[in-house]
């Protein structure tokens, strides 16, 4: 680690802002290497990938940016940004390598700051740090880029817009579990979702609605918390999974809680399944521990998702509840997907005529879950 502690210190470069300075930086705790196509000086455009090793579909996105960044070399710069031990980048750089410019956000404070939830994501800035777009690295086009420019006359270095902040290392070493289920209570932070999905152990870290809408696949809107109860936790299950196991419960009783249900009626979707045409899971394939979602501003695709994860993730984007049909032999099988779902009758078209789903928008029943301490 004594190397790796010089090349932090080598690395580590504090940016004062200026009182005439008018954004807020973007901070990062390391630069692992500068861009190799792009200049760093006096750019319109700043855009930040997030990215992790282990995303199959972040890889496929990077070969896209970097089309993109040789295009635009002299106004426009790419910054990959992940939160992993840099270490673990490092290596991973040295087996493939890459032109961008790589940084690290090892407190995951820049993810935070912008709610990055599903991988790959990137938010396109200008030099004033003012967020012009927003969404998957695929979906940003040569055109696009091109009109922002055009749009833009401020320009900035690379060293004026991010804010280079050291932090202490931590262990590289695999979270080893030794129970089940861990919870362990935040403090700060993690208010958003934060989901770490490995071969080990799932990691789900968030506000209590947030994880536990994401144990059961349930739309934020279906989970009330009662008044007092809605704090930060981190909670680790051990792999294998037991799949006939409602783990949310297992939270609620872990952490003594008690929930009542009941139903509300509100528009939302349906999907009904007389003929399931399902793809196998043999359509897509972006290996081991990646990630599972590739969400675009317009396509959802997902390697090895049940019906219900897929209803899940399509009630965050279109934020209403999505219900899918009680069978749970067709709602948790998993399966490959790729479908439109920003215009509603192009999703129509897509989920029936390549999954045999009929999907209706209409005022719809819906199960409303009320978590509370339990009565004594």
């Amino acid at each position: 680690m004594n190397s790796f502690n010089k090349k932090i210190l080598s690395y580590i470069v504090i940016v004062v802002l200026a009182l005439n300075y008018g954004h807020s930086q973007i901070n990062v705790s390391e630069f692992l290497q500068e861009s190799k196509i792009a200049s760093p000086d006096n750019n319109k455009l700043y855009f930040v990938d997030f990215w992790a090793t282990w995303c199959v579909p972040c890889i496929t996105a990077k070969e896209h940016l970097k089309v993109l960044q040789n295009q635009f070399p002299d106004d426009f710069y790419v910054v990959s940004l992940s939160s992993e031990n840099p270490i673990k980048v490092e290596k991973f750089l040295k087996k493939k390598p890459n032109d961008l410019a790589v940084a690290i956000d090892y407190n995951k404070e820049t993810f935070g700051k912008y709610n990055v939830n599903v991988l790959p994501a990137g938010v396109l800035f200008n030099a004033n740090g003012k967020v012009l777009w927003e969404g998957g690295a695929p979906d940003l086009k040569k055109e696009m880029v091109a009109r922002f420019l055009r749009q833009q006359t401020a320009r900035t270095s690379l060293s004026s817009f991010f804010n280079v902040i050291n932090v202490e290392d931590e262990t590289s070493n695999e979270y080893i579990l030794t129970e089940a289920m861990e919870v362990k209570p935040l403090a700060s932070g993690f208010e958003e979702l934060s989901v770490v999905d490995n071969d080990n152990y799932l990691k789900v870290s968030g506000s209590l609605k947030a994880v536990l809408g994401y144990l059961a696949k349930i739309y934020k809107n279906q989970i009330v918390i009662a008044d007092g109860l809605d704090t930060n936790y981190e909670v680790y299950f051990k792999k294998p999974l037991n799949t006939n196991e409602n783990i949310a419960f297992k939270l609620i009783t872990e952490l003594n809680l008690g929930v009542d249900r009941e139903f509300n009626e509100g528009e939302g979707i349906s999907f009904t399944v007389d003929t399931p045409k399902f793809w196998d899971t043999n359509q897509i394939d972006w290996g081991k521990n990646n990630a599972k979602y590739l969400i675009g501003d317009s396509q959802i695709q997902a390697d090895n998702v049940s019906l219900k994860d897929i209803a899940y993730q399509l009630a965050y984007v279109l934020d209403m509840p999505v219900i899918v049909p009680d069978d749970s032999g067709m709602s948790l099988t998993l399966h490959d997907w790729d479908f439109h779902y920003k215009f509603f009758q192009l999703m129509q078209i897509d989920l029936e005529d390549n999954y045999g789903i009929k999907a209706e928008k209409k005022t719809i029943t819906y199960p409303v879950y009320h978590v509370q301490k339990k009565a004594p």
